[in-house]
Parts: C-alpha cells; sequence; structure tokens
C-alpha cells in the first residue's frame, strides 16, 4: 500500500503583498505625517540697485532693531523687552498717527480709495537672530511682528471701510497692506555664523 503524502499547504504570496499595500495605503492617509510649521512670506520684488549701490543710507530713525541673542533674550532698539511686548513696540513704531524724532519719518500721499494718507514709506524691521538662538524663539518673533502690522491693518480698515481688513476688497487690501502698512522685515545673518568666503 503507497503512502498518500500531501503537499505541505503553501501561501498565496500575491495575496499578501496586495493586502500589505492596501494596508500601508490606508495608514498613509489617516496619519498625520508632520505637522506644518513655517512662516508664509512672499519675497519682496526684484530691486536691480540697493541703498549701498547707490550710496543712500537709511535714516536710524527708520529702523526698528529687533535682536535675538543665544539665550533667546530679545532686545528692541537696545532695550531688552520681554517676548509679550514686542507688539505693542512694533505697533507703537508703524503707526502712521505717531510723529516725532523716535518714529519713523512719513509723508503724504494721495492713495486709491483713501485720498490724502500719511504712510511710513521707509520703516522697516531689521531682525537678526544668533546662531544659537532657539528656532521656536525666532518664530515667536516673527509671528509677534506680523501681528502687530495685521492689528494696524485692521484697525486702519476698520477705521476708513468699516470693515476688517480681510472683508475688504482685494484692491483695497493692496493700497492698506503694501502702501499704508507695508510688512517690511529685513532678515539679518545670523551672529556667530560662518562666511562662506
Amino acid at each position: 500500500m503507497a503512502l498518500d503524502i500531501k503537499k505541505p499547504p503553501t501561501l498565496n504570496a500575491m495575496q499578501t503583498a496586495d493586502m500589505a499595500f492596501i494596508m500601508l495605503c490606508f495608514f498613509m492617509m489617516v496619519t498625520k505625517m508632520g505637522s506644518e510649521f513655517g512662516l508664509i512670506r512672499q519675497l519682496p520684488p526684484w530691486v536691480e540697485h540697493s541703498a549701498k549701490d547707490t550710496g543712500d543710507k537709511i535714516n536710524k530713525r527708520n529702523v526698528l532693531e529687533v535682536r535675538i541673542n543665544a539665550q533667546n533674550m530679545l532686545m528692541v532698539n537696545g532695550q531688552y523687552t520681554e517676548m509679550s511686548q514686542l507688539r505693542e513696540r512694533t505697533k507703537e513704531f508703524f503707526d502712521i498717527n505717531n510723529s516725532g524724532d523716535n518714529f519713523p519719518e512719513k509723508i503724504v500721499e494721495e492713495l486709491p480709495f483713501l485720498g490724502s494718507v500719511t504712510v511710513n514709506k521707509t520703516a522697516v524691521v531689521s531682525l537678526q537672530n544668533d546662531r544659537g538662538t532657539a528656532y521656536r524663539t525666532y518664530i515667536q518673533a516673527q509671528n509677534e511682528l506680523t501681528a502687530a502690522i495685521n492689528e494696524l491693518r485692521n484697525e486702519f480698515s476698520l477705521q476708513r471701510f468699516a470693515s476688517k481688513y480681510d472683508s475688504c476688497t482685494p484692491e483695497q487690501q493692496d493700497v492698506i497692506g503694501n502702501q499704508v502698512y507695508k510688512m517690511a522685515i529685513s532678515e539679518a545673518e545670523p551672529r556667530g555664523a560662518k562666511s562662506n568666503k
């Protein structure tokens, strides 16, 4: 009598690969891979000649100097400042209603939808951090600077158009955002960084 030898059961590898692929796709779709963290910035338009090229100097009163050292301490125009005060200091600096030697030079311009308006044409924030500055502190400073300008834009648009800046027409937003309260931040190379010369 012959022995009945059965083949060992086999596993269909094609079905296993399909299942693994389906599970991989499922987990990729339902799992958040990483948090979106960063800055939304629009680069300024390209300028052929800078102030260095033309020999023009920026008046010190038109610059709000913001420095962050390696210990994450904030200095605004040479004075140590808490991060919670940066927004108010920035608003005070950019506010077109403030005048005097401590504030940026102002000019009066005829603007669409607004008529004659006093504007800061040359006001700029100079932001510089140390090589050892924590990224979180740097982002906080950027957020406070942006929030200050956004609050000034909102206050101005509420005063002129009785609506918040985001509710204004694109044309009105363009005039307010690019001519009245322009976001002008100059970022210097971090202190302590190696230069590639």
